[in-house]
């Protein structure tokens, strides 16, 4: 992958010092990811993330943080950089899928001057038990193929905008090559420009564990243990 971070953003503090930022992405359903970025030339690790259903972990070594908390933690944070949130790009990377036994969907027809599209509005019930916005896909129309993904938070608030492009062929996959995830309430944008992808192949569990180093500040969010 290629990292690249709007003006301001949470992830700017890390990446906009470089000119230009590489890195991995590892995912596996239905809820492990693991994001490394690096340093052009050198390789030296810029941030290391990773998170599964229930908790994320992040450590930046420029800064000597290592920021541990629960996926579903919400709270407002002080500094940018206990914003970022691998699980974040999880819900960019693997769209989430409709549970038929408690969502609807609803499907629309819209266009622009250039594109037409059928949006699938996926709504489901909250504790209250009414029904409440989750999520909005829209298709291109001329091959189905996603352009993009809108995921809401409680009362309709817009937790996530991402933007989907340059569908490539990686090993007969079809999957967008630019990747562009906004995060309003968590202050960032993040451009993610993949270079190569494979498929479908075994991960060890290994993979998706990451320990703080000894030196590293512990930054806990919520009920992070």
């Amino acid at each position: 992958m290629d990292f690249k971070a709007a003006t301001g953003s949470a992830y700017s503090g890390v990446i906009n010092q470089y000119h230009d930022v590489g890195g991995f992405i590892l995912v596996k359903k239905p809820s492990m990811i693991r994001m490394i970025g690096q340093a052009p030339v050198v390789k030296t690790e810029i941030f290391d993330m990773v998170s599964n259903a229930q908790e994320f972990r992040v450590y930046i070594p420029p800064k000597n943080k290592f920021i541990v908390g629960e996926t579903t933690y919400q709270g407002p944070v002080k500094n940018s950089l206990e914003n970022l949130r691998p699980q974040h790009i999880l819900s960019a990377l693997l769209v989430p899928p409709v549970n038929q036994a408690v969502e609807k969907v609803f499907v629309e027809e819209t266009q622009t001057p250039a594109h037409q599209y059928y949006i699938l509005t996926v709504v489901e019930p909250n504790k209250a038990g009414q029904l409440e916005l989750s999520r909005k896909i829209w298709f291109d129309r001329s091959d189905l193929r996603i352009s993009r993904l809108a995921l809401y938070g409680p009362g309709g608030s817009l937790l996530e905008s991402v933007q989907y492009a340059n569908y490539r062929d990686f090993q007969q996959i079809k999957y967008p090559a630019e990747i562009t995830v906004s995060r309003p309430s968590n202050g960032y944008t993040l451009s993610i420009s993949i270079v190569s992808a494979k498929f479908n192949r075994p991960i060890p569990p290994e993979k998706f564990v990451l320990k703080k180093p000894a030196n590293a500040t512990l930054v806990k969010l919520g009920g992070a243990q």
